[in-house]
């Protein structure tokens, strides 16, 4: 049997988490561990994120030891895309709406075509790169 986290332990791991955040690319990140009498113990990651109405997003964590709960937190961040992947994911998403708009406002085709060949052959490469990295 291991022995328990100690409250410095336990501060080192959340401590490292804000950085390895930022290398995913994610904008004032938080770590926060809390204890509170009578619950199981808890935790969060934040980030500012520009596309939710209130600026941020959290992700919430609970579980029944020090380390249930920072092996979940880390293995979250771990599973975070890279920031090549999210400014990808988000041009693609701008790109779906442009040509979206487009159509519901009967812009000519001879617009809207070249933008849809360019979604396909980015997706096409989005497609491909995953496979190479597996």
């Amino acid at each position: 049997m291991s022995k328990p986290a100690t409250i410095n332990d336990v501060q080192k791991r959340v401590d490292a988490m804000p950085a390895a955040m930022s290398a995913k690319g994610l904008r004032n990140p938080v770590a926060k561990f809390n204890i509170v009498a009578n619950e199981e113990l808890q935790a969060y990651l934040s980030w500012d994120d520009k596309k939710t109405s209130y600026g941020s997003k959290y992700e919430w964590i609970k579980g029944k030891t020090p380390a249930d709960v920072l092996r979940k937190m880390e293995a979250f961040i771990a599973k975070l895309p890279s920031p090549e992947e999210t400014r990808m994911k988000e041009f693609m998403g701008a790109l779906s709406d442009v040509i979206e708009l487009g159509r519901q406002n009967g812009i000519e085709v001879d617009f809207v075509s070249p933008l849809v060949e360019t979604m396909k052959r980015l997706s096409s490469n989005i497609i491909t790169d995953q496979r190479e990295a597996a």
